[in-house]
């Protein structure tokens, strides 16, 4: 079989590679090191605590020849008792939790039109997101290059965000933050069953990094008045970060493999490494399982400490998602299609992360193990 005419299997797989959303949409800025591969959309903060999701909708309809469109919406609830702290009082730095539960809501949403014409498509899209203390817009725009056979597909991105920050805390609280993000990718068919995809994102963020709901309160080795210390970053942050994905069909197993990974560094000293491996097997016409594990390692800030040095940093934050540490990640997906056109899905995994975790040791010594289970459902339209 020629290689510039791939069966229906192997076009389910290009199609399934070239889903990395290459449309340019700024990640969320403090989830960036350990975060999906590829752009996650309009930011979101969240305080810390466990984020639970109502089930996201989405569609799509080709309104006329060579165009498409989509559409989602999503709504998250962010509950439980969020790290507000460290504190060395009792000897060694602990994290201190609110006494009370946090209740907080996320509504997001984002459209997408593309035009396709010849070898080339152009799309762009708009998002936002909006939270009691937050407030996030999105712009991108991609275009997408399939010459002669379309074994190879070249894409290339841009995005930017202006997303608005508030503390329920602190009513003087108003600040800003810019983001422009840029991105290449090449996706290329090896054979009539394998499809390999590589892509390269820049970064560079401009304005209030700060999280107004932590604090570092330190007792001086000596006795005496602690020091409580607000959380205090940089206003810039630039960022790197190359994507592998590998896609193999089994038809003996109705089954696909699939392989990512990606490397992240920022000039702020963080260096992560992800790797994810699934398998999404194929249960007749209708359903589809996908059981995946996803692993990470990633370096500390270069001004995360769970204590305030002396003499006081210009910057300075205990927030342990800017720690040291390795996180472990196994998950399971389920999908049904309808006659109707309607996908239906719902995904449910295990979060872990801990010092020990961290690839070649060397994790922060004060991080405190989080588990945590999550459970998403959400669905897509075909028109």
């Amino acid at each position: 079989m020629a290689a510039g005419s791939p069966p229906e299997a192997l076009a389910r797989l290009l199609q399934a590679a070239l889903a990395l959303p290459v449309l340019a949409l700024p990640m969320r800025a403090q989830a960036q090191a350990e975060g999906e591969a590829g752009f996650a959309g309009p930011a979101s903060r969240g305080r810390g605590g466990m984020r639970g999701t109502e089930p996201p909708g989405g569609g799509r309809a080709p309104p006329g020849r060579g165009w498409e469109v989509r559409a989602s919406a999503v709504v998250d609830i962010v509950s439980g008792a969020s790290p507000r702290y460290v504190t060395n009082e009792g000897g060694a730095p602990v994290q201190s939790v609110t006494g009370a539960s946090i209740g907080d809501r996320r509504r997001g949403g984002d459209l997408r039109v593309s035009r396709r014409a010849g070898d080339f498509t152009v799309a762009v899209s708009r998002a936002r997101s909006d939270e009691d203390d937050y407030r996030s817009r999105a712009f991108g725009a991609e275009v997408r290059w399939e010459p002669g056979e379309r074994v190879t597909t070249l894409t290339a991105g841009f995005g930017r965000s202006s997303d608005r920050v508030r503390s329920t805390e602190d009513p003087l609280l108003d600040e800003r933050r810019d983001t422009e993000e840029w991105v290449v990718g090449v996706a290329r068919v090896l054979s009539p069953v394998a499809v390999v995809q590589a892509s390269l994102q820049s970064s560079r963020g401009r304005g209030f990094y700060d999280d107004p709901y932590k604090y570092t309160l330190t007792f001086p080795p000596g006795g005496g008045l602690p020091d409580l210390v607000p959380d205090l970053r940089p206003r810039a942050r630039a960022s790197l970060a190359a994507m592998l994905r590998y896609r193999h069909r089994l038809a003996s197993l109705a089954g696909t493999l699939q392989a990512d990974y990606r490397f992240y560094r920022d000039d702020w000293g963080v260096r992560s490494h992800t790797l994810e491996v699934g398998w999404s097997q194929d249960l007749g016409p209708d359903w589809t399982i996908r059981p995946a594990l996803r692993y990470a390692s990633q370096s500390a800030a270069d001004f995360y400490s769970p204590t305030v040095p002396r003499p006081r940093p210009a910057f300075q934050s205990s927030d342990q998602r800017l720690a040291s540490y390795g996180s472990l990640s196994p998950s399971l997906r389920v999908a049904r299609r309808l006659d109707s056109g309607l996908t239906i899905e719902a995904t449910a995994g295990l979060y872990r992360n801990a010092a020990g975790l961290r690839a070649g040791g060397g994790g922060t010594s004060a991080f405190e193990t989080l588990r945590a289970w999550y459970v998403v459902a959400g669905f897509t339209q075909s028109f």
